[in-house]
């Protein structure tokens, strides 16, 4: 959960190595232009340029085999999801994965006081739900938050862990590593905290939400937050070699602080490497969350936002990031932890939150699903998770309703997950400048996933030859118009999926 308040695959592994593999790029795509311009279509449908070759030297775990290939898409959920309704629409959204929020681990609840044996009989609740997840074929990131204050800096379960007892986490962490690693529960992967690039004092003591940041250090806390993970990352491995270690997902709330009474948050990954930290994580993953405005515009990249100039929340965070990281010379997959089209109770912002509006904001949130995600895709970031699955959600953020029935964005989802599951991101599909398009291989097919750059209809020739299938945002069919050989597609604001021959 993001702190908007304060701001106006288990991998089984038997050791590491260094590899050296050919990649295939992702290609450039061209418009092939064969048909000239056909009728009233702007453009006609392109041939995906030929991938090229380039060598790599990279990290890599020795995998075993039986693992499941990595997928795109997951869900975060607040509450304990074994059975019932909720279980039953997890399933139903088709995700891989799923994030485990909301104090779930608890280092203050399971070890209250220094010295105290662990209390593992309070998380009988949370194994039946690991067991659940596991029978259904679903992989569980599990986030250790919520520290005790006799290890913490200041007088909340929300603040960094004092170097004095970083050796008492390790241990702890090391501990739920070992109980959980196996077969029985099958956990992986370990986010260290929530959105550690925030200073306690701009949030309720006891939050439970992250917490590292430190608005007077120059880094904003993000090399203590690298010693801690030089402490604890060798537990986490020496208990399992496989495990994923990922930092907390970083609010990164904007790109350039320049109220000094605030720090510079943004600093806190540049922190982290400072420290010399950048062998004890796997993962970099970060939260998106613009706010709805009431207006039927690309919300991740609308004009005016924060992250504008540097290609929107989604794009412009992962280009910022990437960017520290090469600075450093490393090099780490981002994932999207937490994403969600907010509408918020704030004027001037609550006007488009009425009874009367929501109705608006929930299409809209649906096609910013897709959007953003898609276009993440583009842009190399590896996996997403929308917050949340269950209601209420971040801020009306949520697939379902109180009655857990989905929302537009619910099945939205779900048929971009259908579509892009197991698929090979080729790259952009260009058809003309006022259609943003994106090209994807799957087993026996191609999609192309794409939509007006602006809230109008253009018209997109496809060869019929080639066009197996037309379907909106939600799964339903598109009327076509054929003109002898040729099929024109309407591709609106909303996003069009075109199935295609090999």
């Amino acid at each position: 959960m993001s702190h908007r308040a304060a701001y106006p695959v288990a991998i089984l592994a038997l050791s590491a190595l260094w590899v050296t593999f050919v990649a295939v790029a992702a290609p450039q795509a061209v418009d092939a232009g064969a048909s000239g311009n056909l009728g009233r279509a702007q453009s006609t449908h392109p041939s995906e340029a030929s991938p090229s070759e380039m060598t790599y030297t990279v990290h890599l775990p020795l995998v075993m085999a039986g693992y499941p290939a990595p997928q795109w898409f997951g869900v975060e959920s607040n509450v304990a999801i074994t059975s019932g309704v909720l279980f039953t629409r997890l399933q139903e959204l088709g995700v891989s994965w799923v994030r485990l929020g909301s104090r779930r681990v608890s280092w203050r609840e399971l070890q209250p006081n220094e010295g105290d044996l662990l209390r593992w009989d309070i998380m009988a609740g949370f194994e039946d739900e690991l067991r659940a997840l596991k029978q259904a074929g679903i992989v569980p990131r599990v986030i250790v938050m919520d520290s005790p204050r006799w290890a913490t800096v200041t007088e909340s379960s929300c603040a960094a862990i004092r170097t004095d007892k970083l050796p008492a986490f390790a241990s702890f962490v090391g501990a739920l590593v070992a109980r959980y690693r196996t077969d029985e529960f099958g956990v992986h992967d370990w986010e260290i905290g929530n959105e550690p690039d925030v200073d306690p004092s701009l949030v309720p003591a006891d939050n439970g939400f992250g917490c590292w940041g430190n608005i007077a250090d120059p880094f904003y806390g993000g090399q203590h937050y690298g010693e801690m993970l030089k402490v604890v990352g060798p537990a986490i491995r020496t208990q399992d070699p496989s495990a994923r270690i990922w930092i907390g997902g970083l609010l990164l709330d904007r790109p350039l602080t320049t109220d000094s009474t605030r720090g510079r948050p943004e600093l806190f990954l540049q922190g982290i490497l400072e420290a010399g930290a950048a062998p004890w994580f796997d993962v970099l993953p970060y939260h998106a969350y613009p706010t709805y405005t009431g207006l039927r515009v690309d919300m991740d990249n609308a004009a005016g936002g924060r992250w504008d100039a540097l290609g929107g929340y989604v794009v412009g965070k992962a280009g910022f990031l990437r960017q520290l990281l090469q600075t450093y010379h490393v090099s780490k997959p981002l994932v999207v932890n937490e994403a969600g089209l907010i509408c918020s109770g704030s004027a001037p912002f609550s006007q488009w939150c009425t009874d009367e509006q929501i109705g608006r904001y929930y299409e809209m949130q649906a096609d910013h699903l897709v959007r953003s995600f898609v276009r993440g895709i583009g842009a190399g970031v590896q996996g997403f998770v929308w917050y949340t699955l269950e209601a209420p959600g971040w801020m009306r953020s949520s697939l379902l309703d109180t009655a857990a029935e989905p929302r537009q964005a619910f099945a939205a989802y779900q048929f971009l997950n259908a579509q892009l599951m197991d698929a090979l991101y080729l790259g952009p599909a260009v058809y003309t400048d006022t259609v943003e398009s994106y090209a994807f291989r799957r087993a026996g097919a191609r999609v192309h996933v794409l939509w007006a750059r602006q809230d109008i209809t253009v018209p997109v020739a496809v060869p019929q030859a080639e066009l197996a299938d037309a379907r909106d945002r939600q799964g339903n069919a598109i009327a076509l118009i054929t003109d002898g050989s040729v099929c024109t597609v309407p591709v609106g604001f909303s996003p069009v999926y075109l199935t295609l021959t090999p």
